[in-house]
């Protein structure tokens, strides 16, 4: 790992986060990786690392959201990756990828069989037992599901079945693959509006359509006409790498699309355009690592695209995204490298495992670390207590203005300027440093204490952390959700400020405190999540680039128009819930 982390460092974090998969799974993943940057033919090896990465990205996935057995995940991984590293034409590459994303979805289901419905209902979360949890989950199928017509991307059904009906020669039977062929050839390209001289004058470097010419030219029938050879059936079954790649990669897209995305919805070439082994763009190098957004604002090099690996795709994805995102005030500072951070902390968690018990100890952990300091206006000795613990998370000026304000008694204001993770970790340290102090308690914390006592396991650190966390990709190089006690890191530029945005993980805890107490199902957080911080983030107006409050105030602001209604999803889905405010 150590030797190849220069090149393949991005891809490194599926190891961090599933400490299952062993020294032989490592191997095999770079042997597989080495051999694909071997392939001399750019096409195939494009197509190649597009449908390796695209299926290793569907089994994060299924691994993060618990329907692979953690018991299996290391056979699941290995299976996920075999064959790759053999591959030299592009019918090997549809036999392999096919066996992978089969051996994928094994890991699930138990079985060899994959359909396209299946593949999305999978995707979407694990199987809700209940009513809401249901809808919700359908509502995220259908959200995947819109995301590949849009992008025009052929049925994984019929890739199957033409890699099946292709398999064997003297099996072939053309009227019976007719159908299928003629869905490869359903897709146009709009009419270009620069000739050929005009793109190479002004997009020089930077536009290559030739993925999508050579699926343009395909035409099945046509090599399989009269009676063909079993070289020939061989040949149009590799046909089949482009338009598998574009729906294995398509699949991951659709998963993380950002909260109210005009890029998938709106160009059917952005999935297609992804550049895998750096054919679009001269002397780009590190094409293993995330993605980098190419092309925007150039009409005449073939529209926005991305270039480079699948790792870190929701960040790249919601960095696309951000300008679509208009803001309310004219002008708001904290936003290029934030705002994408904000999106993937909203877009890459789920809440299908989430118990009612749960989301409500999250709210009481907040209301309970107010109820502490709104104690302390009158008790010195517990604010001593309390500021000794939020000192390691606020800036030595924030904490004695804190200290001044509780001390004047005005700690209901001073509240507006403290941030739901610093509530919440009060009330976590507090009741670790203080284990004999329930005095200070509030009538929120006695209630915490007594569930946490009927229910140690399900409120354990350990689960609200995971179900509760962000992803931290920079700082622990793992997507895997997690909340981590420090202080907001300062927003400057590029690396910094993708450290602000893992270090404020306000944002989840305040929503699952509104969906609480506005009598929400877990279920629907998968919902509203996304939703409030998309509006959060159109609200952001910072006055400069120390002015990280500016995200609270955003937040606050969302979080007040939702309770009221405003924002759509508010009144209408707690009502479609049949739930009533918790008092």
């Amino acid at each position: 790992m150590a030797k190849h982390y220069q090149d393949y460092s991005d891809q490194y974090e599926v190891f961090s986060e599933f400490g299952e998969l062993d020294d032989a799974s490592i191997v095999k993943f770079i042997v597989s990786a080495l051999a694909l940057d071997k392939v001399s033919n750019h096409t195939l090896r494009g197509n190649a690392m597009g449908s390796f990465q695209a299926n290793i990205g569907m089994w994060h996935i299924l691994a993060r959201q618990g329907q692979i057995p953690r018991a299996k995940l290391n056979q699941s991984f290995q299976e996920t990756i075999a064959g790759f590293a053999k591959v030299s034409n592009s019918t090997q590459l549809v036999d392999v990828s096919c066996a992978s994303l089969r051996a994928v979805f094994r890991g699930v289901t138990g079985n060899n069989t994959v359909t396209q419905d299946e593949v999305i209902e999978l995707l979407a979360g694990p199987h809700q037992s209940d009513p809401e949890g249901r809808r919700i989950h359908e509502e995220m199928a259908k959200g995947i599901r819109g995301v590949m017509d849009g992008q025009r991307l052929v049925s994984l059904d019929t890739l199957l079945a033409l890699e099946d009906g292709l398999k064997d020669a003297s099996k072939y039977s053309k009227d019976s693959l007719r159908p299928f062929m003629a869905e490869l050839r359903e897709f146009q390209m709009p009419r270009p509006i620069f000739s050929s001289s005009e793109r190479s004058e002004w997009a020089a470097g930077i536009y290559n359509n030739r993925h999508t010419d050579l699926e343009m030219q395909t035409d099945l029938g046509k090599t399989l006409k009269g009676s063909p050879t079993a070289a020939q059936v061989e040949e149009a079954r590799g046909q089949l790498a482009p338009f598998l790649r574009d729906t294995l990669v398509g699949l991951n897209y659709a998963y993380y699309e950002p909260p109210g995305s005009q890029l998938l919805r709106a160009d059917p070439l952005f999935v297609r355009s992804h550049d895998f082994a750096g054919e679009t763009v001269e002397g780009v190098e590190g094409l293993w690592h995330a993605p980098q957004l190419f092309g925007a604002g150039i009409a005449a090099g073939g529209g926005a695209h991305l270039v480079g690996s699948l790792a870190d795709l929701p960040y790249a994805l919601s960095g696309a995204e951000q300008d679509f995102i208009v803001p309310e005030n004219v002008q708001a500072l904290i936003w290029r490298e934030t705002v994408p951070g904000l999106l993937t902390s909203a877009i890459l968690p789920r809440w299908w495992n989430v118990s009612r018990k749960e989301l409500h100890a999250i709210a009481l952990y907040q209301r309970a670390g107010e109820e502490l300091l709104l104690a302390s206006e009158t008790n010195e000795e517990l604010r001593r207590k309390l500021l000794g613990i939020l000192s390691s998370r606020m800036p030595a000026r924030q904490a004695s203005w804190l200290d001044q304000e509780l001390a004047s008694g005005n700690a209901q204001d001073a509240l507006a300027q403290v941030t739901p993770a610093d509530v919440f970790y009060l009330s976590v340290d507090f009741r670790h440093r203080f284990p004999d102090d329930n005095a200070s308690w509030g009538p929120s914390g006695q209630e915490l204490a007594r569930l946490i006592q009927e229910d140690p396991e399900e409120l354990s650190w350990a689960r609200l952390s995971r179900d509760f966390g962000v992803p931290h990709p920079i700082l622990m190089r793992s997507d895997a959700p997690e909340l981590i006690n420090l202080k907001p890191f300062p927003a400057f530029a590029g690396y910094s400020s993708r450290l602000m945005a893992e270090s404020w993980d306000s944002n989840n805890l305040y929503w699952a405190r509104l969906a609480d107490e506005m009598g929400l199902p877990p279920a629907m957080l998968n919902r509203v999540v996304p939703e409030l911080t998309r509006e959060m983030v159109g609200k952001i107006f910072a006055t400069d680039f120390e002015d990280w409050p500016a995200l609270l105030r955003a937040m606050r602001e969302t979080g007040k128009e939702f309770r009221e209604g405003k924002i759509a999803g508010g009144g209408a889905t707690r009502a479609a819930a049949g739930q009533v405010p918790n008092n």
